[in-house]
């Protein structure tokens, strides 16, 4: 369902070797598009966790075997999905706070796994709970659409995500779980950390005074991107800000007898002429489809999928399961981003 958990060396990079891979990336960019020099621009919340000092008492010594293996867990799955530490940081202190580290059968009420999340409020099913990589990944999902996150309080963060009983519990455990981040290759005291967001923040679209969306039709006429068709005033707002971010000029009306783009509300952005993304081209949708994630309030986004998975405002990331495509990198979204808007 998730991408693949690799071994912990392969994945626990430090904030510098992060630094060195976006910086190839966008100068791989910058050949295969000029406007992607624009993903220099950083959003403002994006700022570096500070440096803590870490005493003898908060060394990895104190986990045993299975603490450790599933704190590994936890930064690889961070890793993989381009958390910045700040983000596995808090995850292992939410875990150290909610199940020492431990991938507990049952807690508290239907309270399951690393991080007690419970079927009852939608977290996934119990089998799906006790597979530590699932639990991780569920946690990021949640943390990725708090607003804010990287500059709030570790304990504010971990208690949006958790919605706990004791919701100043997690404080505590930030030293300890600084400490053993950086002992499993979370670095917090260098570069900033902000692979997710180099794109910045779009413009707001506009909204009614109470929030909704305004209702729109497809009135523009022709679609720039396709030359035919049409697109809602909210999708053409989409396509412009994306183009000012640096990402590929996107297809976006096509006739169909499905989805949204017969509707003039959704957009495909080409990583590859054709086949499978890979390399900076695997990274530019993955540069995408955060930027997409993190901007979804201020452009309307309705669900994002790329490689496999779909983000949708009440699920974040899960499996992608191809309803239409076909079983090629059209189909399975490998090739492109698909936005669709409200």
């Amino acid at each position: 369902m998730y991408c693949c958990l690799r071994a912990p060396a392969a994945v626990a990079m430090t904030n510098r070797a992060l630094t060195l891979v976006v910086g190839v990336f966008l100068l791989v960019g910058c050949c295969l598009a000029g406007p992607l020099l624009l993903l220099t621009t950083v959003n403002d919340e994006c700022v570096p966790a500070p440096a803590l000092s870490v005493s003898s008492s908060q060394q990895a010594g104190q986990w045993d075997a299975e603490q450790l293996a599933n704190a590994r867990t936890i930064v690889s799955v961070g890793a993989e999905r381009r958390i910045p530490v700040r983000g596995q940081i808090i995850a292992l202190a939410t875990s150290m706070q909610e199940s020492g580290l431990r991938n507990l059968a049952g807690g508290d009420r239907d309270s399951i796994g690393l991080f007690q999340q419970r079927p009852s409020q939608g977290w996934g099913t119990p089998a799906q709970l006790g597979d530590p990589v699932y639990a991780a990944g569920k946690f990021y999902d949640k943390l990725a659409t708090i607003r804010g996150w990287q500059t709030m309080p570790l304990t504010e963060a971990a208690q949006a995500v958790q919605g706990s009983g004791l919701p100043d519990a997690y404080a505590k455990w930030e030293d300890e779980a600084t400490a053993l981040g950086q002992q499993l290759g979370a670095d917090p005291g260098s570069a900033t950390d902000c692979s997710a967001t180099l794109a910045g923040t779009a413009d707001a679209v506009e909204r009614n005074p109470d929030g909704s969306w305004p209702d729109e039709g497809c009135t523009i006429r022709p679609d720039p991107t396709t030359g035919s068709g049409c697109l809602t005033p909210r999708t053409l707002h989409l396509v412009q800000q994306a183009e000012a971010a640096g990402f590929p000029k996107p297809g976006c009306y096509r006739v169909d007898d499905h989805g949204e783009h017969p509707k003039g509300r959704a957009c495909d952005f080409m990583m590859t002429s054709g086949g499978e993304a890979s390399g900076a081209q695997k990274a530019r949708g993955d540069a995408m489809a955060a930027w997409a994630v993190a901007n979804a309030d201020r452009l309307g986004i309705k669900y994002v999928i790329w490689f496999r998975r779909i983000w949708t405002r009440s699920e974040g990331w899960h499996a992608y399961n191809n309803p239409f495509g076909g079983d090629d990198p059209s189909g399975w979204h490998t090739n492109h981003v698909h936005l669709s808007v409200e």
